[in-house]
């Protein structure tokens, strides 16, 4: 079991640490302990707004040390500032007190005090504290699995740094924002927003930073089922210098590598490098991490089947959840716990777990935890004799198998999609690595020009030349950056605009898909179970038939334009074709459909028509055309396919008397325009890909296609072809 989509709270938890914003205290700022922080409390001759700016700064001080501590002093700064209606120290005060709260994980109480901090940073434009405080609000926000609210703080976020010209705040707002998308499957946008990190990173030549987002990187491969890439990716983070690094980073790193091996079952690895993290978060003293680390192990003990000590960490895992209202790792708990119980012989008890486990995860939309507690409580109930609650859960347990069956078909496509990315940003974590080779030997060289000073004028020419032909050379290769950085960014911009089409496709096809086959299995069912008749059966046939022939016509675009788009073009295979033969054969085809609506379809040819094509590509023109014809006209109307001979070529005519077109439809009938799919008279839906494949189609036999509508006046579709000539 892997629960690793639920372990967050580890990217935006590093924002807050590394990012925050120093206290500057003037002439103060060099008191940097607690001792000599209270000495200059003492002092009497000191204003009562520096008073107030002190306070904050010791209570900083004990942010790692002494919560409690932290909270009195911050609200004896505010007390203070209050008093003497100091705007700037009231807001100070309150974004400590914001802090501490947020480390004893009260996040509404904290949420409190940074919204009343940001207000008065906004107002007097302290451009550093307000971007830190949106930050630490989006942190919250992602630990209570509000996506949407923590995204969007992230962002306004990222616009204060910008504004700041901070790359490392962004870097770090990004990578937390890639964690999201990650967390959610959504792994063509997680790597865009990694990548952004990434360049954000190398601008400030932050190592720790790249290598974060190479850990990051593996865990989505590892995420994809390429354990290879993933390993290759952890090996590239450890071969970089994380010296600078935090405990947190260092925390996250293990935790990722430690994800790669529970992907590959390396079980064993996995355990070894959560318990390291697990050392690390315990010496922070941070419960979150903890926790975090914990639920993991418990995960390692269980696939170890090592039940007992399994038990017990996930035991630990659920009171530590329970006191840091953390939702992700009580889920995961109780659902160990439960399954625990079942093997055990509980079975009431473990269902009851596991009823609590699946509630949860609706609610959150989780579906892996959906997806496998259904499964556990289908096989628990099955146990018990219950077989009416087994068989709903067992429902439960395929539809959602169907979802992330397709959802694994993305990821495959989104793969092929981001593997280039990764390629060529490869290049640019070498160019990173060369930069500060060039950097150092930059230095070096400086130091032997004031030697060759004192050695003489000779040897300073020749030091002058080399120093010239190096920075020419660092110039070339900044040049060969900003190229490879704007391609990337290029290419970002297509894989959103790709990933806008394909979420959009794959959502109607889920519906397209899952209605007709949903009723010819609940059918079958019913014929298994003696629930409906061999009668009744034959009386739902017709329907059944007609949606699988819906079916079968969706599929074929499908394929057909996954075959084309994946291969580039499709080269046409050109030949005589009878054109009444092809008619003729899809009108018989589809006049079940039409006569599910009384529809008409009237077959008009001049005598024989025959044309210069390739027969299979104009024969799924005409059916994509027919069948349109008939989803968009009403109950009762009429369908016409006429064909004459057209001085050297032949025109096709496939007209309706329906719903007919906007102007604005017409422009984007034949584009791959996002919101290209409109629904029939009846509710027909379609994915926008058919009209699409008809004009590629048309265009690769040397054709024409148009159309001219109005709306309720029907929609004519000429097809034009060649009748003899070579292609």
């Amino acid at each position: 079991m892997n629960n690793k989509k639920l372990r967050f709270n580890f990217y935006q938890k590093l924002v807050f640490v590394l990012v925050i914003v120093q206290i500057s205290y003037g002439k103060y700022s060099l008191a940097q302990t607690p001792d000599s922080l209270r000495n200059v409390l003492k002092s009497n001759t000191l204003a009562d707004t520096m008073r107030v700016n002190v306070l904050g700064r010791l209570a900083k001080i004990y942010e790692n040390t002494n919560t409690d501590s932290m909270i009195v002093i911050a609200n004896q700064g505010l007390t203070l500032a209050d008093k003497i209606n100091f705007e700037t120290g009231i807001a100070i005060c309150q974004q400590m007190l914001g802090l501490a709260y947020l480390h004893l994980n009260e996040h509404e109480k904290s949420l409190s005090y940074y919204r009343s901090a940001l207000i008065t940073f906004e107002k007097t434009g302290n451009k550093s504290r307000e971007g830190n405080t949106l930050l630490s609000m989006a942190d919250i926000f992602y630990r209570q699995v509000q996506f949407e609210q923590a995204i969007e703080y992230y962002n306004k976020g990222i616009q204060v740094y910008k504004q700041m010209n901070n790359s490392l705040g962004q870097g770090f707002a990004l990578i937390s924002i890639g964690g999201i998308y990650n967390d959610q499957s959504n792994y063509a946008e997680a790597i865009n927003y990694y990548l952004k990190a990434l360049t954000a990173f190398e601008k400030d030549n932050y190592s720790p930073g790249v290598s974060m987002v190479l850990t990051t990187i593996a865990t989505v491969y590892s995420s994809l089922g390429d354990n290879k890439r993933a390993l290759e990716y952890i090996n590239k983070s450890l071969s970089i210098d994380d010296s600078k690094s935090s405990k947190e980073q260092q925390a996250l790193n293990l935790s990722n590598i430690a994800t790669v091996f529970a992907s590959s079952k390396d079980y064993q690895n996995a355990l070894l490098y959560y318990n390291k993290g697990r050392l690390i978060a315990e010496s922070m003293g941070d419960d979150a991490w903890i926790d975090n680390m914990l639920a993991d192990i418990a995960d390692m003990h269980y696939d170890l089947q090592q039940y007992d000590s399994a038990l017990a960490v996930y035991k630990t895992v659920l009171a530590l959840s329970t006191k840091i209202s953390d939702t992700n790792s009580f889920i995961i708990s109780n659902r160990g716990i439960g399954r625990i119980m079942i093997k055990d012989g509980d079975i009431k008890g473990g269902i009851e777990k596991l009823l609590l486990v699946f509630e949860l995860a609706q609610k959150k939309q989780i579906k892996q935890i959906i997806f496998e507690t259904s499964r556990d409580l289908s096989d628990a109930f099955e146990q018990e004799h219950d077989y009416i609650y087994a068989l709903q859960y067992h429902k439960i347990y395929s539809d959602t198998k169907d979802s992330l069956f397709n959802e694994k078909n993305e990821k495959r496509i989104e793969q092929l999609q981001f593997d280039y990315e990764l390629g060529e940003k490869e290049s640019q974590i070498e160019l990173l690595k060369k930069d500060q080779v060039i950097a150092q030997s930059r230095n070096d060289k400086q130091k032997v020009t004031t030697v060759a000073l004192v050695i003489g004028l000779a040897l300073l020419i020749v030091i002058t030349i080399i120093l010239y032909r190096s920075r020419s050379f660092e110039k070339r290769n900044k040049d060969e950056i900003l190229k490879q950085k704007e391609e990337i960014q290029q290419q970002a911009t297509e894989l959103e605009e790709l990933n806008r089409f394909k979420d959009k496709t794959f959502s109607v096809l889920s519906h397209d898909l899952r209605s007709p086959l949903g009723s010819l299995t609940s059918t079958l069912m019913m014929l298994d179970t003696n629930l409906i008749s061999q009668e009744e059966f034959a009386m739902l046939k017709p329907e059944l038939n007609q949606q699988l022939s819906s079916l079968n016509i969706l599929l074929d675009n499908l394929l057909t334009w996954a075959k084309s788009y994946i291969q580039g073009n499709v080269t046409s295979k050109p030949e005589i074709t009878d054109i009444n033969n092809i008619a003729a054969q899809n009108i018989n085809l589809l006049k079940d459909i039409a006569g599910g609506k009384q529809i008409s379809l009237v077959y008009n040819f001049s005598g024989p028509i025959t044309a210069y094509c390739d027969p299979g590509q104009i024969d799924i023109v005409i059916r994509n055309l027919i069948s349109n014809a008939i989803k968009f006209t009403n109950h009762g109307g009429t369908v016409t396919i006429s064909a004459v001979n057209d001085n050297d070529g032949v025109r096709i005519s496939i007209a309706d008397n329906g719903i007919g077109m906007t102007r604005e439809q017409i422009n984007k009938a034949f584009t791959t325009s996002v919101d290209n799919s409109t629904h029939g008279t009846e509710g027909e839906r379609g994915v926008g890909l058919g009209l699409l494949l008809c004009f590629e189609f048309v265009k690769d036999n040397k054709g024409t296609i148009s159309v001219t509508s109005e709306v309720n006046k029907g929609s004519p579709f000429i097809i034009e072809l060649p009748k003899t000539g070579s292609l």
